[in-house]
């Protein structure tokens, strides 16, 4: 049994990441969670009631930090600047997708607590693709984009791209090359 000692938060959802991402959320358990962590599970029930309300803080903290880390993008830089770092800050959340999946399976009815978690989820979800979008139209400006492209389509083929799971086995760093040069420049060799 785990001792009651303390943690903080960053390592109690990078723990919580790690296990929904291996076990799912029908096989996610606050035990196997403490055991993580080494601590009891009454210290993880401390600060949640259940684990859909400690998964569902976990989402937000994960996309409270993707909507940060869009921000520092600038307003300034080049298209082709911009649509690097976007790609690499894209590649860097590849399982956010996975992860906000969850959701949908959390039973939030009679629970206003978590219907509220669920709609600041979707608002935050909605919010992070603003910056994106202001990405795909400067491209379109630039020239570098066809302008008759759905911007959702564009995006989405984008997101699904870079959560490709690497089946080959090709190192990190030479799977986000490939993936963003197949974004950029698509599969034919221009001669």
């Amino acid at each position: 049994m785990g001792r009651d000692r303390k943690f903080n938060t960053v390592d109690l959802f990078l723990c919580t990441k790690n296990l929904i991402l291996q076990n799912g959320y029908e096989g996610f358990t606050i035990g196997q969670l403490a055991t993580m962590l080494d601590v009891s599970r009454a210290a993880i029930y401390k600060y949640y009631q259940n684990k859909d309300e400690l998964l569902l803080d976990f989402m937000l903290e994960e996309m409270n930090n993707v909507l940060n880390s869009f921000k520092t993008i600038q307003e300034e830089q080049s298209f082709l600047e911009k649509i690097d770092l976007l790609l690499q800050k894209i590649y860097m959340y590849k399982d956010l997708h996975l992860i906000l999946g969850i959701q949908e399976v959390i039973p939030t009815k009679d629970n206003p607590h978590l219907e509220n978690k669920k709609k600041k989820l979707a608002l935050m979800h909605r919010e992070l693709y603003i910056p994106l979008v202001h990405i795909v139209q400067q491209g379109k400006m630039e020239g570098f984009i066809e302008m008759d492209i759905p911007n959702e389509l564009l995006l989405g083929f984008i997101f699904q791209s870079i959560s490709i799971p690497n089946h080959s086995g090709i190192d990190d760093g030479k799977l986000m090359d490939y993936t963003k040069n197949l974004i950029l420049k698509g599969i034919i060799k221009n001669k």
